[in-house]
């Protein structure tokens, strides 16, 4: 744990450290958890971000709360501010819940329903906070012919770099992927007749703790979106199902999951049937390029599933919409 780190819950938070130890790495942010003679304590720590995606989310926070929705509690430093800044990082002090995490695709059978419970319950709660959204995502912008021309020339010039180092493998992995731009950059999405909900908007698994008291508990609320309900639901599951480890996708093994979820909110016909297509440019357009050397290893592992399930969906999606349709 830095210096900075001890100094910020020892001055800013006013607790006396016993044992500090670092729980998670994603590169980008760190989690430690904190002992202190009364408590246990998880501290984020994220550098050089931007402080408003925390401004808020004790406000969020207890809202969920208050709605019955299982999320850490968020703590004020000595001041009342609810994260603290410091040469552009910033530190938030959560609840410390004990419990059990799963890792991808290795959700038993009453995770995906829990999951797709709670994750109903979410949007139904949060159309009623009021707008959640610091990132509207997927507007009828996101899928622009520009948007696609300028994804092209980037993955043409990472290429062209692979190649100048003699790099066959990096090569050989970025014209896989410059072949699924140019496979979704000839879908039409049609967003006015999707239904876009606030929601979470990252619904991985890892985002998701058993608690030893028994309820499943959802984490890390800096950063909501405004997104498509379908979208939501069908992420969550395939980074979460078992037999969706190898990228393929069973409509008849995704129906419970989706049959309870759809007790919490609705999808339309539309929503059902883009689905696939909408799971296609994420794993194409918003996951990670290769090379994926210097991700984390949890990441890497997310990698290779988003490269197995765009491999999947440029062969099946138009089938497997066709399922979805008919559940």
């Amino acid at each position: 744990m830095s210096n900075t780190a001890a100094e910020i819950i020892e001055n800013k938070y006013e607790k006396k450290i016993i044992n500090a130890k670092i729980i998670a790495d994603h590169g980008f942010s760190q989690v430690y958890l904190i002992e202190t003679p009364a408590e246990k304590f998880a501290l984020k720590v994220v550098g050089e971000t931007n402080p408003d995606f925390y401004e808020n989310e004790h406000e969020l926070v207890y809202f969920l709360m208050s709605n019955g929705i299982s999320v850490p509690k968020i703590f004020p430093a000595a001041d009342g501010n609810f994260f603290v800044r410091v040469n552009g990082s910033a530190y938030v002090l959560y609840e410390y819940i004990e419990g059990t995490t799963f890792g991808l695709n290795s959700a038993p059978d009453w995770f995906l329903t829990e999951q797709a419970r709670l994750t109903g319950k979410i949007q139904t709660a949060l159309k009623h906070y009021g707008d959640t959204s610091h990132d509207k995502s997927f507007g009828q912008d996101s899928f622009s012919s520009e948007g696609f021309e300028r994804a092209k020339k980037n993955i043409a010039a990472k290429i062209n770099g692979a190649e100048e180092k003699n790099d066959k493998l990096l090569a050989a992995a970025l014209r896989e992927r410059s072949r699924h731009i140019e496979t979704v950059s000839g879908f039409r999405f049609d967003c006015g007749r999707l239904t876009y909900v606030p929601s979470h908007g990252d619904l991985y698994i890892n985002h998701f703790l058993l608690a030893r008291r028994g309820d499943l508990v959802v984490i890390d609320w800096a950063r909501p979106k405004h997104w498509p309900a379908c979208f939501e639901i069908f992420m969550s599951y395939v980074y979460a199902a078992p037999e969706c480890k190898s990228g393929e996708i069973d409509a008849k093994k995704f129906a419970p999951v989706l049959r309870e979820f759809l007790n919490f909110t609705e999808l339309n016909l539309y929503d059902l049937q883009t689905m696939p297509f909408f799971l296609y440019f994420y794993c194409v357009f918003c996951s990670f390029t290769p090379p994926y050397d210097n991700l984390p290893e949890d990441y890497k592992k997310i990698a290779a599933l988003t490269d197995n399930l765009a491999n999947w969906l440029q062969v099946n999606a138009e089938t497997l919409s066709g399922e979805l349709a008919g559940l």
